[in-house]
């Protein structure tokens, strides 16, 4: 075996295990659109989907990318929204008012009950 094969292995394998990939000036993302530790600012802290509440001068409202889906209201005024992806009225992420939208059912679709490979299967809606 030649040693520049060898070296080209290791080189791949860890940049495929991420072993040089996690060098300074790689990003690592959190994934969900909520913070780690509790909720956003002005949303209750024992329910973080709201209701939350906005006032002129507070931060902005975050929805996971202010870029692509800004929040788009009034900032003259208090706001109660909701976090309602993606059923919101002022970004695709936030419901402003005071009663967030009832998701829709879930479909009918082919579903079988839990370690019965098959067994026991129906169309409906998920249960």
């Amino acid at each position: 075996m030649n040693l520049k094969r060898v070296i080209v292995g290791l080189a791949a394998a860890a940049l495929l295990t991420g072993g040089a990939a996690e060098g300074p000036g790689i990003a690592q993302a959190s994934p969900g659109h909520m913070p780690l530790s509790g909720a956003w600012p002005g949303c209750p802290a024992d329910h973080p989907s709201g209701p939350c509440h906005w006032c002129p001068g507070d931060p902005p409202v975050q929805t996971g990318n202010l870029a692509v889906d800004p929040v788009v209201w009034d900032e003259t005024i208090c706001h109660t929204y909701w976090y309602a992806y993606p059923y919101g009225n002022v970004a695709k992420t936030i419901f402003e008012g005071e009663n967030p939208p009832v998701p829709p059912p879930p479909p009918y679709g082919l579903y079988c009950d839990p370690g019965t490979f098959f067994h026991n299967c129906r169309i409906d809606n998920h249960p």
